[in-house]
C-alpha cells in the first residue's frame, strides 16, 4: 500500500529526540537512529575500558570469527567498512601484540591477519561484554519476537545487498 511505510504505529509515538520528525517517520530511518545510539554506547564503553577503539573492536570481532585469519579486504567486507579503516586498526592492534600477519599463499600482496593469544583473550573478554549489552537491548522481546525482528531485518538487509550491487 503506497505511503504505508510512513504510517506511524501507535507504539512508535515515543518521545525520543529525532524519533518523530515530520516526513522521516520511516521504520528504516528509525533503525539508523537506533544503530547510531548503539554505536555511541559501544564507543563510550570501549573508551571506558581503555583498550580498544571502535574500529579496533570491529577488526578484532571479525578476526575472532575467522580461525584461519583473513585479509584486510575480507575483514572490511564482513564489517561493512572501508579497507583503509581496517588497515589502520589492524596496524594498531599489531603494534600492541593483538594481531599478527602471515604470508598469504594465494596472494603475496595481501597478508593474512590473525589474532594472537593475547588478541584472542581480549576478543573473548570484550565479546562477553558486547553480548551482554545486546542481550540487554532485547530483554523486552519474547523469543518469538526476536525471531520476527531478525527475519524482518534480514529481508531489509537482502534488499540493501541487492541495491549495493546495482
Amino acid at each position: 500500500m503506497p505511503g504505508a511505510e510512513n504510517a506511524v504505529p501507535a507504539r512508535a509515538k515515543l518521545e525520543l529526540p529525532g524519533w518523530n520528525v515530520s516526513n522521516l517517520q520511516f521504520s528504516t530511518f528509525r533503525v539508523t537512529l537506533i544503530a547510531k545510539v548503539i554505536d555511541r554506547l559501544t564507543i563510550r564503553r570501549l573508551a571506558e575500558r581503555g583498550e580498544l577503539t571502535y574500529a579496533e573492536w570491529r577488526v578484532l570481532a571479525r578476526l575472532g570469527t575467522m580461525p584461519e585469519g583473513g585479509t584486510v579486504g575480507q575483514v572490511a567486507d564482513l564489517a561493512w567498512v572501508d579497507r583503509a579503516e581496517v588497515s589502520r586498526a589492524a596496524r594498531s592492534l599489531e603494534e600492541r601484540g593483538y594481531t599478527r600477519r602471515r604470508e598469504n599463499p594465494n596472494d603475496l600482496r595481501t597478508p593474512i591477519l590473525y589474532l594472537t593469544k593475547s588478541g584472542q583473550k581480549l576478543y573473548k573478554a570484550t565479546l562477553k561484554e558486547r553480548v551482554a549489552f545486546h542481550e540487554s537491548l532485547l530483554v523486552d522481546l519474547s523469543p518469538e519476537e526476536r525471531v520476527v525482528l531478525d527475519e524482518l531485518l534480514s529481508r531489509i538487509g537482502e534488499r540493501l545487498a541487492h541495491m549495493v550491487k546495482i
